[in-house]
């Protein structure tokens, strides 16, 4: 299974090398009790860092666990399934356009609610319904049943819809609850 680790970081240490004990940049990869064996000179973490924004790289890998870490688009995944480099970037963009439907969907079922300060839907303004009520002759637009009437959104305010009188119509409790938030 796949799934994002938060805990994944680098950790930027110091190394001494060569005879002169040079001292030179190496990145070492982390999460909880686990830990990279190998660090990263600096030309490799920078290579590292510039390949992963377009192909996830696997940054660490425990054998006795079957686990391996990976870094895609700045985020670290681990997993245990064993996948290519090709799997991990299909599931990984899959579950980001997934989340950016999910979003867009919640943002668009939210933004046209109207809505007063208290947080509750607004009122259907007396002067449409007084409209609608003469436009549709005090009767259900589906059964023409004249007891029970209920203002109905044609267009739900959660899909979209609003208080304007080409939005709303009479039916009947029965009609409306037979339509639900159904467009028809």
């Amino acid at each position: 299974m796949l799934k994002r680790e938060p805990k994944g970081k680098f950790i930027e240490k110091y190394m001494y090398m060569g005879l002169f004990r040079s001292k030179k940049w190496y990145y070492h990869f982390s999460v909880g009790k686990y830990s990279g064996k190998k660090g990263l000179l600096d030309e490799e973490y920078k290579n590292l860092i510039r390949i992963q924004e377009s192909s996830p790289v696997a940054v660490m890998v425990d054998s006795d666990e079957k686990k391996t870490w990976w870094m895609f688009k700045g985020e670290f995944y681990v997993e245990d399934e064993g996948y290519s480099s090709k799997e991990i970037r299909a599931l990984v963009l899959y579950k980001l356009m997934k989340k950016e439907a999910t979003l867009k969907r919640a943002l668009s079922y939210t933004k046209d609610v109207e809505t007063d300060l208290s947080g509750r839907r607004k009122p259907i303004p007396d002067d449409v319904k007084m409209f609608v009520w003469q436009r549709d002759s005090g009767k259900c637009v589906k059964c023409g049943s004249r007891e029970n009437l209920e203002f109905d959104h044609i267009i739900p305010l959660s899909k979209g819809g609003s208080n304007t009188a080409r939005n709303i119509q009479l039916l009947c409790e029965k009609c409306n609850r037979e339509k639900h938030d159904n467009l028809v």
